[in-house]
């Protein structure tokens, strides 16, 4: 039996550790055999850690034998890729989800298969599970219709510090659609998008993020942060975003930049920018022709100074969590990080950067009055009824 660690709130990991967490073990289901396409064994495909991975040739298939009927397949790669599912029946099936990790029920149970990948496709890991799969395993909805939220962080680990409990609260706990979309790739970085999907999945979001193409690059101030990137670029991606997902309520970044980074800065302030233009089919037209306009009802920014609320993370336990509070619930997101440990932690009140202070720095619903909710004053889209058609007059 075969184990697989999982992240936990944890603090000082080294970065080197941060592709297997030795917090808390959980099961990894059946025991699998990959061989390639000469038949020698691969055992780096299915060792549990994402550090021992494979770059393939073109066209290689892999055959997976297990010991049980599979009822699912888990795959986790190092770049997103296309790749075909073959069955002994001699059926296949083409996945092109995009997704980093990946799901993939089977209608029959077998205990062999093939995948074929194309070419440069970097593999990590291959799971296989003949019960249903454990609540680690992540079966990602794609980022489509519209969002009740959308959250936009600059980094991977900032829509845990910065914006606290938002999503274990309004994700996990509430069940309702939110989206996130952030402005920077890490890509280079190859652990950091692995963390990025933990952290999320940890938190209860399901809706896979968005991912701009956006290099990393660090700025002390925002004049550097333009000098850096093309802000008619960023604006358009971020006009993109609001139009695209249609959210009822937006949260971003400090307009100062938390400490004082440039790009976290420049994100804030472009995307108040954007959400007019947003509404506007005049301003970037592409975007308007393929989703339409959007007038975003309200923007919350981090530290906000004015029409401030407070999101009391801190005392709001979450039964989907076993009654851990959303501040708890983002300090185990955060913790799937590992490899940016030791800087930053999740601050509450009396922190320097309270992930609890937001203000409402757009709205066309008016001011927040009772306070302690984003959706005040707003209709939650993925709670309200679907119109019942219209039937049509017999002729």
């Amino acid at each position: 039996m075969k184990m697989r660690w999982i992240c936990a709130p944890v603090a000082g990991v080294l970065a080197a550790a941060a592709l297997a967490l030795p917090v808390r073990a959980e099961e990894t289901g059946a025991a699998l055999t990959v061989t390639d396409q000469s038949g020698a064994a691969q055992p780096s495909l299915c060792d549990a850690s994402r550090a021992t991975k494979q770059t393939l040739e073109a066209g290689q298939t892999l055959t997976i034998t297990a010991d049980a009927p599979l009822q699912g397949l888990y795959l986790e790669f190092d770049r997103p890729a296309n790749w075909v599912l073959c069955l002994p029946d001699g059926s296949c099936q083409k996945q092109s989800s995009g997704f980093l990790h990946e799901y993939l029920p089977l209608d029959t149970p077998v205990t062999e298969c093939s995948i074929t990948l194309p070419e440069g496709a970097v593999l990590c890991e291959i799971y296989g599970f003949d019960t249903a799969p454990p609540g680690w395993v992540q079966q990602w909805q794609p980022p489509e219709g519209q969002a009740d939220l959308l959250l936009m962080p600059t980094h991977a680990d900032d829509e845990h510090l910065w914006f606290g409990g938002a999503m274990p609260y309004y994700a996990g706990e509430r069940g309702l659609e939110v989206q996130v979309a952030y402005l920077i790739s890490h890509w280079d970085q190859p652990v950091r998008p692995h963390e990025l999907l933990d952290g999320l999945w940890t938190v209860g979001v399901t809706r896979y993020p968005v991912i701009s193409d956006f290099p990393d690059y660090y700025a002390d101030n925002i004049d550097q942060a333009r000098a850096l990137y093309n802000e008619e670029e960023l604006r358009a991606w971020q006009v993109e975003q609001l139009r695209r997902f249609r959210p009822a309520v937006v949260v971003g970044h400090d307009l100062n930049g938390e400490y004082g980074h440039g790009v976290h800065c420049l994100n804030a302030e472009s995307l108040l920018l954007a959400a007019d233009a947003a509404a506007d089919p005049a301003q970037y037209p592409a975007s308007a022709d393929r989703y339409g306009v959007w007038d975003t009802p309200k923007i919350y920014l981090h530290l906000y100074p004015e029409n401030q609320i407070i999101m009391d993370w801190e005392n709001m336990p979450l039964s989907a969590f076993g009654g851990k509070t959303a501040f708890e619930m983002a300090q185990e997101g955060f913790a799937c990080h590992a490899s940016q440990q030791g800087v930053f932690h999740v601050m509450g009140a009396g922190g320097w950067y309270d992930c609890r202070k937001f203000g409402l720095a757009r709205t066309t619903v008016g001011p927040d009055v009772q306070g302690g909710d984003f959706f005040e004053n707003v209709e939650i889209p993925s709670l309200q009824p679907t119109p019942t058609p219209t039937p049509s007059p017999t002729p």
